[in-house]
């Protein structure tokens, strides 16, 4: 032990001296690495602030976006209502003319008067006039029914077309080729 305290006492000069250097090393680590955490913390709270500014931004954007979508979409509704307002009204113009062009008439009655009249008129409860047996029947409603849904279906098909169209939809994906 005495040998210990012997080389102590010929180096405690120095090795105070160093003991003072590694104090002051490890202050001024310490130091600098508290203002390197505070940076680090600052920095990241200020990209946190620029995240949500720029998702604020972009939901914003999005949101016109689609309000825009929507407009577009109920113009094109509103004008395709019109063109099916417009193509139903034609539809039933040609399904009178088509009724009115191809009615089986029930043969009128010889005399001016007589059953054969009221048959005729639809005024009786007796049977009803003959029908061509090769012919099929069908009442107004019926046709005009069927072209409605005739119209309506043209519509749709034509609609259903225009979705790939890029000139009528700008959303739509290019054709692969």
């Amino acid at each position: 032990m005495k040998d210990l305290r012997a080389i102590l006492a010929r180096w405690a000069a120095g090795l105070v001296l160093v003991a003072a250097l590694a104090f002051a090393a490890m202050t001024a680590a310490a130091i600098h690495y508290r203002h390197a955490a505070r940076d680090e913390a600052d920095g990241r709270a200020a990209d946190r602030a620029g995240y949500v500014a720029a998702q604020a931004e972009a939901t914003r954007l999005a949101a016109e976006a689609l309000h825009h979508q929507e407009a577009v979409y109920r113009m094109k509704a509103a004008q395709q209502d019109q063109a099916y307002e417009t193509e139903l009204q034609e539809a039933r113009a040609a399904a009178d003319a088509y009724i009115a062009g191809h009615r089986v008439q029930p043969k009128t009655a010889q005399s001016s008067g007589g059953p054969a009249l009221t048959i005729a008129t639809g005024d009786s409860a007796g049977p009803r006039p003959q029908v061509p047996a090769a012919g099929v029947v069908v009442s107004e409603q019926d046709v005009q029914a069927c072209s409605e849904v005739t119209a309506y279906a043209l519509m749709l098909r034509d609609w259903a077309l225009g979705l790939d169209d890029p000139q009528t939809n700008p959303t739509a994906p290019e054709p692969i080729e």
